[in-house]
């Protein structure tokens, strides 16, 4: 007997008559999902994306707590990029994800790139993210987007380093969207657009061209951490540059400004720092 084939229907462009290319698939995301089983946590998924491979850290002494690594196995970013990562962690967990390196936005000639995040937390989960910095160069054009998904009890801490330019350069577009919701409603919604002149206005960066950010939701953390002693002649403290913003739901976001990327990522970091110690401890 004689097996007939029916062929799909092929769309066609309209002014040419051929065959219409079809929509290119995105990249495959990068994937982590950790589970609880019995009186321990476990990784239930962890799938390799496209430019993004999940690593198991050594964990800590609390069983529930898992650490992974993302490596990066592709270069990136390049114009046209889309990285994806994709978390979840269930009930009476806590996960931390760590990025062992920076992320550069090469010079694309603005062509759009993208790098996004997100995050669904179950109840009494907690997400500890520490980002390392990730710098737009002159050239790029990109949007970041940062989502969590809060069930009730679930906390979430990120860290995130912005820099405008490698050294002795412009920076290129960068648009940073951060958004966090919980059972009723919105915690915090920030859209930082750091596109065009526009970054250089009173109230945005100025004169800095690095932000550094930790992000608390979920809980109000307790107060910022004593500045570093500086190297003044005295001995007096350098005055702090971090402020911080408490939300109206739970939760408070520090912020430092610099035109130097290791002074504000050391500020926002030991905010970070001791913040994660009150998931942790």
């Amino acid at each position: 007997m004689t097996r007939s084939r029916t062929l799909s229907p092929t769309a066609t462009n309209s002014v040419t008559g051929y065959p219409a290319a079809a929509a290119a698939p995105r990249p495959r995301p990068t994937r982590i999902s950790v589970e609880r089983a019995g009186d321990r946590a476990r990784f239930s998924v962890l799938d390799q994306g496209l430019y993004l491979a999940p690593r198991p850290v050594n964990g800590t002494a609390d069983p529930l707590h898992l650490r992974v690594a993302l490596i990066g196995i592709h270069m990136m970013l390049l114009g046209g990029d889309d990285v994806r990562i994709e978390v979840s962690v269930d009930p009476g967990v806590t996960l931390e994800v760590v990025e062992p390196a920076g992320m550069v936005a090469y010079d694309a000639d603005l062509v759009p790139s993208r790098w996004s995040l997100d995050a669904e937390l179950g109840e009494d989960a907690a997400l500890i993210w520490d980002g390392a910095s990730f710098v737009a160069a002159a050239g790029s054009n990109v949007r970041r987007q940062t989502r969590l998904q809060l069930a009730s009890g679930a906390r979430a801490l990120v860290r995130e380093t912005l820099v405008l330019g490698r050294s002795g350069e412009h920076g290129g577009r960068l648009r940073s969207i951060t958004r966090a919701a919980g059972p009723g409603g919105d915690l915090l919604y920030e859209d930082l657009d750091l596109t065009g002149p526009r970054h250089r206005a009173v109230g945005i960066l100025g004169d800095a061209k690095v932000v550094a950010t930790a992000t608390a939701v979920g809980w109000r953390p307790g107060a910022l951490p004593e500045p570093a002693a500086g190297a003044a002649p005295d001995g007096a403290r350098e005055p702090g540059r971090t402020r911080r913003f408490d939300l109206a739901a739970p939760g408070a976001v520090a912020r430092s400004l610099s035109v130097q990327a290791h002074t504000a990522d050391r500020e926002a970091g030991a905010v970070f720092e001791a913040w994660r110690a009150e998931l942790t401890t």
